[in-house]
């Protein structure tokens, strides 16, 4: 029987830039896109903390993420920046449409192939 290698899965992927290089030349205005991570439990956003620490993310304001409280929701930014999302990043999570991109980090780091949260929309009163 062939060995697998187990590859990890990484935070800094999910900004969809391949070369890590060239994430610091990149500005947020420029991706077509904003990365929202979803945190099922407690438990896994200490990974995903952890994870993106180890990677070199901070919050806005310098901490180390494994400083911060938990959440369920956080905002990837290019620059190597996480923020937790208040109200309007809840809807816009749940709502919005169009350059937005949600990932189950549970489902991400498990390896799953439907990481991403897909919005299912239904149609005006009387459909679906």
């Amino acid at each position: 029987m062939k060995k697998t290698e187990n590859t990890k899965r990484t935070v800094t992927e999910l900004l969809g830039v391949k070369n890590r290089s060239l994430i610091g030349r990149i500005r947020y205005r420029n991706l077509p896109r904003h990365t929202f991570i979803y945190c099922r439990s407690r438990n896994i956003a200490a990974r995903f903390l952890a994870d993106a620490e180890t990677e070199g993310f901070t919050f806005g304001d310098g901490q180390r993420p494994t400083a911060k409280e938990y959440s369920d929701i956080y905002s990837l930014h290019d620059d190597l920046t996480i923020s937790y999302t208040g109200w309007a990043g809840h809807m816009a999570f749940r709502n919005a449409a169009g350059n937005i991109v949600r990932i189950d980090y549970g489902k991400y780091i498990a390896g799953a192939p439907d990481y991403q949260v897909v919005l299912h929309r239904r149609g005006p009163a009387g459909e679906g």
